[in-house]
């Protein structure tokens, strides 16, 4: 189970689709002569020679390759964002007081003890966690697959008493959220059918 950035997608092509909206919209009344009453400069057969000055400037090539590389790193940056990631939280402080030592936990060792003991729930073939957010306020992400003729009100109820209490035990902590995703696999490749419970 893995985070995408479908939320930054989502939000980046919002915005650059406000933004190509504005400039077509624009464009189209400057078409239309809609804009000479504004400025006569912006009239749809108006003579382009103030803006031919402007970009022969000696400093607008610098200002165009200033702007190139600032969307360059812009769709760098986006392209990353790509990559899915795990985002286990980082390790575990388990005590308050560091004086009386000091003993932290990988988030992904305390994550594959909670899909062991998903895995062992009649019905379930495969499960996979994330642990998230702190020792004091810990949030687990569940992915189980369970056979097509498993009984999904089971696997619910065992996940969200046995599993969930186990790990809430072993942080010593209540667990701040549960997410659970079930996947109803009629075969053994994944992704057939999926059921979200939050």
């Amino acid at each position: 189970m893995r985070r995408t950035a479908a939320a930054a997608n989502r939000t980046g092509l919002i915005i650059l689709g406000l933004i190509a909206g504005a400039l077509g919209l624009t464009v189209l009344a400057i078409g239309f002569g809609l804009t000479a009453s504004i400025d006569p400069a912006l009239e749809a057969g108006a003579d382009l020679g103030p803006v031919a000055s402007v970009l022969a400037l000696p400093y607008s090539a610098l200002i165009a390759v200033l702007a190139a590389l600032v969307l360059a790193v812009i769709g760098l940056r986006w392209l990353s964002a790509q990559v899915p990631r795990k985002d286990f939280a980082k390790p575990f402080r388990m005590q308050a007081d560091a004086r009386t030592g000091l003993t932290t936990v990988n988030a992904e060792v305390i994550a594959e003890a909670v899909a062991g003991d998903l895995e062992s729930t009649d019905g379930v073939s495969d499960a996979q966690v994330i642990l998230r957010g702190t020792a004091r306020r810990p949030e687990l992400l569940i992915h189980v697959d369970a056979d097509e003729r498993a009984d999904i009100d089971a696997i619910i109820v065992e996940t969200a008493h046995r599993a969930v209490g186990n790990a809430s035990l072993a942080l010593g902590a209540p667990l701040r959220a549960v997410a659970l995703e079930i996947g109803i696999a009629r075969t053994r490749s994944r992704r057939q059918r999926t059921v979200n419970v939050q």
